[in-house]
């Protein structure tokens, strides 16, 4: 469970409700004006907003058009809602290079001042038979399972496998999982590919990174070598939409 953190005071209000405009369904509206709140400070990221029923009423709407706009702020990464708390407004996305020379956004983040942590969901050690990934490596794969926080606020939901023969069996997600990798077996860990696709998170996916289900989540797949180029892992991270932007600078 993430730590206890102090909440900012929810929302008041401010200038409602919003006069109609022919043409733009009304919870679009509603959802418009609490981003322009946004964009002018007047909510700010954690910020709790008052409960729906409440917000139903400022606006002069039923509570069915509010919930309708929080879904659809919620869907575009403005609002983030904890079932039985409330709503609050969203942490912006943490901007992250792919190319600065780190091999885990752990170190990346870390060296920017950015708290990192993990939550070790399950180890699980894998017989891969024939179709192994790593092929200058005999014997079993181990698959670590988990969650990442920056800042506290949970990130993403990822899988690495490792060889057996280098996987931190004792690993305890307060550094990246190639960091005792590179420690213990005078490793030099690289990435070496990465794509990107989109998908919906589903159930187990939103329950751990608190976001409705079918929001967007960014998933990212690729693998990292060592400094003599042999494979020594592959990754896998679902991560999430509103939380994230990744950079990469084009060549000149």
């Amino acid at each position: 469970m993430r730590s206890a953190k102090r909440r900012p005071p929810p929302s008041t209000g401010g200038q409602l409700p919003v006069p109609k405009q022919p043409g733009t369904a009304r919870y679009r509206q509603v959802a418009e004006d609490l981003i322009a709140r946004v964009s002018r400070s007047e909510l700010v990221p954690g910020q709790r907003l008052a409960p729906e029923a409440q917000l139903a009423q400022q606006y002069g709407i039923n509570r069915l058009t509010m919930r309708r706009a929080l879904e659809e702020l919620a869907r575009t990464g403005v609002v983030r809602t904890e079932h039985g708390v409330g709503s609050f407004i969203a942490v912006p996305a943490t901007r992250h290079r792919i190319d600065d020379g780190e091999a885990s956004l752990s170190e990346s983040m870390a060296r920017r001042g950015i708290a990192v942590r993990h939550r070790v969901l399950a180890v699980t050690k894998i017989d891969p038979g024939a179709d192994t990934p790593f092929p200058d490596f005999a014997g079993a794969t181990v698959e670590f399972r988990f969650v990442r926080y920056l800042e506290e606020e949970p990130w993403s939901i990822g899988e690495v496998l490792l060889p057996a023969s280098l996987a931190p069996l004792d690993w305890d997600g307060n550094t990246s999982v190639f960091a005792p990798i590179s420690a213990r077996h005078g490793l030099t860990v690289k990435r070496a590919e990465r794509a990107f696709s989109a998908g919906p998170a589903n159930p187990d996916e939103a329950g751990w990174l608190d976001v409705p289900v079918g929001s967007a989540l960014l998933e990212l797949r690729g693998f990292n070598t060592d400094q003599h180029g042999r494979v020594i892992a592959t990754v896998a991270h679902h991560i999430r939409g509103d939380r994230a932007e990744y950079v990469v600078r084009l060549p000149q």
